[in-house]
């Protein structure tokens, strides 16, 4: 769980290092990256269909819900399947509900850890998630890019490759809008072998959402673990 739980804050925007690459059709992969910060900088709101799936030793699992953004640093899955599970931040608290296990992960997303040069996470930007990815080169997987995959849309696909193998995904690739500088897709590999997709769909950047909606409402008989992803120790 903890590994995809920051998979999906990966997708929700967290910029990384750039390493240097040539240029392919007057592009280059530090200049797509450029456009999804920017790109990301300038959304206020968005609410999307998401699907995720997992493939482990031949085995394949998937869930899927809604999910929602707002600016700064708030997001909230609400999961159809499995049904009733959440992820709620307010930006400075990240609550993961399990239903079948009836268990809240409560993660301080402020804590400041001993060397490091401030909290784990920012509050108001996605700067404070590069913390958590900044340890993989990218490039392009292919000279041709953009093209198209499956569809009309062009992607400009991106290949990640952990600088340290210090566990967790090794190796990620990025399905980049041409024309949005979305991430519609991506995909993560961890040393295990194992594949997890999330995909996107349906984003609407109209929809009017309240503040409220990023508040956790607890059950009164949920397990509370705290901080499950990053812990001061």
């Amino acid at each position: 769980m903890k590994v995809w739980i920051g998979f999906l804050l990966l997708v929700l925007g967290v910029s990384l290092e750039a390493q240097t690459s040539p240029a392919h059709n007057w592009h280059s992969p530090s200049e797509v990256v450029k456009k999804i910060k920017k790109n990301f900088s300038e959304i206020n709101s968005y609410s999307a269909d998401f699907l995720i799936k997992t493939e482990d030793n031949k085995k394949e699992k998937q869930m899927r819900g809604k999910c929602f953004y707002k600016r700064p640093g708030k997001i909230r899955y609400n999961f159809a399947e499995p049904e009733g599970d959440e992820i709620v931040s307010d930006g400075k608290t990240l609550h993961i509900f399990i239903k079948r296990l009836g268990a809240v992960g409560k993660q301080d997303l402020t804590l400041d850890r001993k060397n490091s040069s401030g909290p784990i996470f920012t509050t108001n930007s996605p700067e404070g998630l590069n913390r958590l990815f900044r340890k993989y080169h990218y490039k392009f997987d292919t000279i041709e890019q953009p093209r198209s995959i499956g569809d009309t849309t062009k992607y400009f696909v991106l290949d990640l490759d952990q600088r340290e193998k210090i566990g967790g995904f090794e190796k990620m690739k990025l399905f980049v809008d041409s024309e949005s500088y979305l991430i519609k897709k991506a995909v993560a590999t961890d040393g295990r072998g194992k594949v997890t997709t999330i995909s996107f769909s349906n984003i609407n950047f109209s929809e009017e959402i309240q503040d409220g909606v990023f508040n956790f409402h607890m059950s009164g008989n949920a397990k509370i673990v705290n901080n499950p992803l990053v812990s001061e120790n």
